[in-house]
């Protein structure tokens, strides 16, 4: 929509500020070929991106950003000759699809969590945007949930923490029953926007905000190991998106809650960043139940280890991510 609207004005420039963050790899091949047919007729198209490998055969140019000042400028046929160790180096992410190989299967938690009559529509909507009957997943795991643009993982995951008023489903594990009201205490949801969800002065008073109870020490970790101690006196809202999208996932951990739910986190992270955030999400792994909400197979592979499927608001498929699970995941992604 933002597109269309923009070319019906048929400027001479176009500026896009990470436009496939929050799109499947079948909108990202739409929004490419929308950008070849500007570039047909002319236009000048500024792209500030973090995902590099589809910009490979579309752009001419390449301007690499640092502390405010231009570090380098050169053509896409030199920028592609670097090696995937020096892309690294400069924070950046990988110029091919990423590989589904290499890494190691750590083993499943034992207990489950039983998500059941998971079934929600919008109001005057006849037909549901959420139909999941009855759905068995790892408790303590780190759950990646995909699926195409508007498959229903968003509803998913506001129905999961509680947000949808009229949502009567319920979650179980062991004997205790979570109904809508009780996951609203027990879960933590980073949105898509983080705008919605930062409200203070300053970094540090945000994350205090989130804190269950005062600890300096976990306060001083969690902003040392997301790299937030040079912003903690400045408005959240005079932050980068990406810087943002830190501080959200650092009120996340902070909150302590039993279930995270992350909609789309790696939004605006470079390399650096969205590995950082993989490694401390890993680490929460058997202490909480955390559901990644994401398009980005980089993160996937560094921090999940179990896969829900969704599309039309249903799960098609649902499996740990050990080698065959490796395998189900390329053909979604390549």
């Amino acid at each position: 929509i933002a597109c269309a609207s923009v070319s019906a004005m048929e400027p001479d420039v176009f500026v896009l500020d990470e436009p496939t963050s929050n799109l499947d790899i079948q909108a990202i091949e739409n929004l490419r070929e929308t950008l070849l047919r500007w570039k047909s007729r002319g236009k000048t198209i500024v792209i500030a991106e973090h995902r590099l490998y589809w910009l490979t055969e579309l752009c001419d140019r390449v301007v690499y950003l640092q502390d405010g000042q231009i570090e380098l400028d050169l053509s896409m046929r030199d920028f592609r000759r670097f090696s995937q160790k020096h892309l690294q180096q400069l924070g950046l992410r990988t110029l091919e699809p990423e590989k589904f190989t290499g890494r190691q299967v750590s083993p499943q938690p034992c207990d489950t969590i039983t998500v059941q009559n998971y079934r929600y529509a919008y109001k005057h909507s006849p037909q549901p945007v959420l139909d999941i009957p009855l759905a068995a997943l790892p408790k303590g795991g780190i759950i990646a949930v995909i699926g195409h643009n508007g498959a229903g993982k968003s509803t998913f995951s506001k129905c999961l923490c509680g947000l949808q008023k009229r949502f009567k489903g319920t979650c179980r594990c062991k004997k205790n029953v979570f109904s809508r009201r009780r996951m609203l205490k027990q879960s933590y949801l980073v949105m898509q926007d983080v705008n919605h969800q930062l409200f203070c002065e300053s970094v540090e008073e945000e994350l205090r905000l989130s804190q269950t109870q005062e600890d300096e020490a976990v306060l001083l970790q969690t902003m040392t190991a997301l790299e937030l101690l040079p912003f903690k006196d400045r408005h959240p809202m005079s932050l980068s998106g990406g810087q943002k999208q830190r501080v959200a996932i650092a009120c996340a951990l902070l909150a302590q809650k039993e279930f995270l739910i992350f909609d789309e986190p790696t939004s605006g992270l470079d390399f650096h960043h969205m590995e950082q955030t993989a490694a401390l999400l890993r680490s929460l792994k058997g202490k909480q139940t955390l559901f990644l909400i994401t398009h980005d197979p980089e993160f996937i592979l560094r921090c999940c280890d179990f896969v829900l499927h969704m599309e039309h608001g249903k799960i098609t498929e649902q499996y740990p991510l050990d080698q065959t699970g490796y395998s189900k995941l390329q053909q979604f992604f390549i």
